[in-house]
């Protein structure tokens, strides 16, 4: 693996596990069902294991996602009845835009640990996935705990 490579890894993989944790921050507020997570997981592992190859059916998993979200009007718990529906459009947008990222940093972190050497490729590429997996139950955890604490979840 080149040292370039080595150094843009250091900024996308956290910047990949801060995302993954919004995912599962997020899929925790929509109370997401189990198998729904799952096929997240799998999502995730196929953007990571295929590269540039994943960002189309990745992509495509999210915006089916959002559009079920917008169409079924599906809130969180949190979300005040009472706060006009042009927020709830835009946080969806911004879901949806963030989440695009997301997708597309995945393609490039599974593209660079594609060019690692062929007897510690699987390695890189399974610790990438567990760390990921991780941040996405550190989203879910998140949330439970009620975090960010400074907001008022009770009143919103």
């Amino acid at each position: 693996m080149k040292m370039s490579a080595v150094l843009s890894l250091t900024w996308q993989l956290p910047l990949l596990a801060l995302g993954l944790g919004l995912w599962g921050w997020w899929l925790t507020a929509f109370a997401a069902p189990k198998a729904l997570i799952a096929l997240m997981t799998l999502l995730i592992t196929y953007g990571l294991w295929t590269g540039w190859g994943g960002v189309v059916p990745v992509s495509a998993a999210i915006a089916t996602a959002v559009a079920g979200l917008v169409a079924l009007d599906i809130l969180p718990a949190f979300w005040p009845d009472k706060m006009h529906y042009k927020y709830w459009a835009y946080t969806m947008l911004m879901l949806w835009a963030v989440s695009t990222a997301i997708a597309v940093l995945l393609a490039k972190t599974g593209q660079q640990l594609q060019r690692v050497k062929l007897p510690h490729r699987w390695g890189w590429q399974l610790a990438t996935l567990v760390g990921l997996l991780l941040s996405l139950r550190g989203g879910a955890v998140a949330y439970q705990a009620q975090w960010p604490s400074w907001v008022p979840w009770g009143t919103l």
